[in-house]
């Protein structure tokens, strides 16, 4: 009867608790967005609007288009639960004028302090057929240097998605690096020889999934002056999620938030828990997500959703039960269907049982009735007299 009595309270329990709770992503009186781009809290454009001027962002407004960024960076979206960004960021070149016999170059260096370069999503990659390219890795611990070298004979030789040291090459980067500058080898690797199908070199930090070799990229100078995706970690704090709980300036600032520590170095980021969606850096940022209102019902037929704080409940009709391996998908409850057709074969019984005796009960009432129209007691009556008269005549002869 109490898990019954439970049940029902968890059917009837409103699924959300706190009004307070709302989907607001920036501060009040912020801007939310720039241009397509949302600007969730902690980033923020302007002063005042972001956990810190490393966060600050600008929003630009170029040829009508508003477009947000980081110093200048141009920032193409922000993701909260990742605790990524993905940026905008120029290539470096360098391309033969065979009229002039010099080389025009442009190298550049990346700087991104107090956040890193994801050193997963991230490759550095080298593009030319006369090319060697070097690569200054730093992180706050330490500096790394490191170089590509590509190079091709012919445009036979090259081969669309490949990047294996002929037309291009690539490789990895350290974790935690904040700061990448490159530049060429021009004085032997110059593009002179190969100038008349390569005159360019490229050397590029870049987002892998979003960079795939083309052939094109060696006969033309499409690359130059372009700019390609590059993912950056951000984080909180400059200490452990254990640490940071206990401090004051704890950022996950949502009742319904947590905290993770940084892959790439110090520093956390914040989630909202399991069954919330939101912003976990906001008060009341984190709110409840109704399952049972997507469009793909999370419970099978025939159960029934009901939306609870933080998660949801199916529950089965009438004749089923919920699967203990499968909370979500209903199946027989054979239980009562057993004791229901046990109760049938009872009652069947009984009924046979009081049906026979009531049928002695009437044989019984005929006979009598019977014995009685046709003088039985009388007889009765004259044969027990007879007996004690021939009892009593025995006895006298003794």
């Amino acid at each position: 009867m109490i898990l019954i009595i439970l049940r029902f309270l968890l059917l009837i329990w409103p699924a959300r608790t706190e009004t307070a709770e709302s989907a607001n992503t920036a501060l009040p009186g912020c801007s939310e967005s720039c241009g397509e781009v949302a600007i969730p809290y902690p980033f923020g454009i302007g002063p005042n609007c972001s956990i810190s001027e490393d966060f600050e962002l600008s929003c630009r407004t170029i040829n009508r288009s508003s477009t947000p960024y980081w110093g200048e960076l141009a920032v193409l979206d922000i993701n909260l639960s990742l605790g990524q960004a993905r940026t905008s960021t120029p290539i470096s070149y360098q391309c033969y004028n065979s009229k002039t016999k010099k080389v025009e170059d442009s190298n550049w260096s990346l700087w991104v302090p107090p956040f890193c370069y994801n050193h997963e999503k991230n490759k550095f990659v080298v593009i030319g057929c006369d090319t060697l390219a070097f690569v200054n890795f730093i992180n706050d611990q330490n500096s790394y240097l490191g170089g590509c070298v590509s190079g091709c004979g012919s445009l036979e030789s090259l081969t669309d998605g490949s990047c294996s040291g002929i037309g291009c090459c690539e490789t990895s980067i350290p974790a935690g690096t904040n700061n990448i500058t490159f530049w060429f080898d021009d004085d032997k690797f110059n593009n002179s020889e190969v100038y008349s199908f390569s005159p360019c070199s490229y050397a590029m930090l870049v987002e892998e999934d979003g960079f795939h070799f083309n052939t094109g990229y060696i006969t033309t100078s499409q690359l130059k002056d372009q700019n390609v995706t590059v993912v950056i970690d951000w984080v909180v704090g400059n200490t452990t999620c254990n640490a940071a709980r206990t401090s004051k300036s704890y950022s996950c600032k949502s009742k319904y938030s947590n905290c993770s520590d940084s892959n790439s170095g110090p520093g956390y980021i914040c989630n909202c828990s399991d069954g919330y969606q939101g912003n976990p850096y906001l008060q009341g940022g984190c709110i409840d997500i109704d399952e049972c209102a997507t469009q793909k019902n999370p419970c099978s037929k025939p159960g029934k959703c009901h939306n609870l704080q933080g998660g949801y409940h199916c529950s089965c009709p009438l004749g089923w039960r919920n699967n203990h391996n499968n909370l979500q998908e209903c199946e027989l409850n054979w239980a009562p269907l057993v004791g229901i057709c046990a109760g049938i074969v009872a009652l069947c019984f009984l009924g046979l049982g009081t049906y026979m005796i009531l049928e002695r009960r009437d044989i019984s009432k005929i006979k009598e009735k019977y014995i009685q129209q046709h003088g039985g007691w009388i007889l009765l009556e004259e044969i027990k007299s007879n007996k004690d008269s021939a009892l009593q005549f025995s006895l006298g002869n003794k």
